[in-house]
């Protein structure tokens, strides 16, 4: 309730569910396993277990969303909890869920850190496109990304549907792509 009251009604977030209503399971995108060389069906839209009951309302997994729903909550979050004219979260909140939590010395890897369910870069990713400091965001098991960049203004939400995770490289070649679209690196 909290979440739906407080968070997807006032985002508009219409296609953001923790079970998939009745109808909705044609619109919902197949899972492939993609590691062999035919990529084989693992789940039909038609057939997911998101249209199950919900027994466990998960903190980090269990809402079936859209990119423009996730670019909605991710725009939320780098406008400091500003969605519109509607204040969601105060820009404290909001500041303190994409920051990094790990205490000094602890890290993520390769240059991170990590907040309130997601990523927090520390370090400059070097690679064209590559994230600011700062910049925060998270990948699902099956391709989803999503991540905000504070000092360039800039939210990203894109989705597949592949097993497993780095099976289909979209991260890289995305931001390379919006970084010479943009001029995210230009000088």
């Amino acid at each position: 309730d909290f979440v739906q009251r407080g968070l997807l009604d006032p985002l508009g977030m219409r296609d953001t569910v923790w079970r998939l209503r009745p109808g909705d399971g044609a619109r919902l995108a197949s899972l492939y396993d993609v590691s062999g060389e035919t990529p084989q069906l693992v789940e039909s839209g038609r057939a997911s277990a998101y249209a199950d009951p919900v027994t466990l309302y998960a903190g980090g997994a269990g809402l079936v969303s859209s990119a423009p729903d996730y670019l909605a909550f991710l725009s939320m979050l780098l406008n400091d909890g500003l969605h519109g004219r509607v204040r969601l979260m105060t820009p404290e909140t909001a500041r303190l869920i994409r920051s990094d939590i790990l205490p000094a010395g602890v890290s993520a890897g390769n240059g991170l850190g990590h907040g309130f369910g997601g990523t927090y870069r520390r370090v400059a990713d070097p690679r064209p496109g590559g994230e600011t400091v700062g910049a925060f965001g998270w990948s699902g098991a099956a391709g989803t990304l999503g991540w905000i960049d504070p000092s360039r203004r800039l939210a990203v939400a894109a989705m597949i549907q592949a097993f497993p995770l780095g099976a289909v490289r979209l991260n890289g070649p995305l931001r390379a792509a919006l970084s010479q679209d943009l001029g995210l690196d230009a000088a």
